[in-house]
């Protein structure tokens, strides 16, 4: 068991590297966020104007376009999920962050149980609540609200499951 003083000095060790990560994920956050942007307008401009300059919509697409088009659907919507996830993690960081920065609230069994509780209800995609429940929730703390549901989730393309494992 760590004396008072060591386990004050972990904590503050602890609390660094947390803001640390945060802040980098921001960071890798909003640099891939002017990527990204530049990335769509680069194809809205490879695909061309909507319209003809007549004011007429254009032929449709060979099935080439179309698969193309497929994959970058398919690619930034798995983009979206990183990028939903990583704001997950930093939003998750900066909680813990402050609850260690209170001696008595990190002590609490209640304000651990809260964190949870608070976590959980965050996140917007199930696979997210699940892995979460799985490798956080406490034993006897029900994680019902965690399990995967079909109906819950929008996918308009496949994506590999294997993201969300351990």
């Amino acid at each position: 068991m760590l004396q008072p003083e060591a386990a004050g000095i972990a904590v503050e060790h602890c609390r660094t590297w947390l803001n640390w990560a945060a802040v980098h994920v921001d960071a890798c956050l909003a640099s891939d966020t002017l990527a990204s942007t530049r990335m769509l307008a680069a194809l809205a401009d490879a695909l061309g104007p909507a319209q003809t300059p007549s004011g007429v919509a254009p032929a449709p697409a060979g099935d080439a376009t179309g698969e193309q088009m497929a994959a970058v659907v398919i690619a930034v919507q798995a983009h979206d999920r990183v990028m939903q996830g990583l704001t997950h993690v930093a939003d998750s960081l900066r909680a813990l962050h402050s609850l260690l920065g209170d001696a008595e609230c990190a002590e609490s069994a209640e304000s651990w149980r809260m964190l949870r509780e608070t976590q959980i209800s965050a996140f917007s995609m199930a696979e997210e609540r699940a892995l979460f429940a799985r490798l956080v929730a406490h034993e006897g703390e029900s994680t019902h609200e965690a399990e995967l549901d079909p109906e819950e989730t929008v996918e308009i393309f496949t994506i590999d499951p294997g993201l969300h494992e351990p």
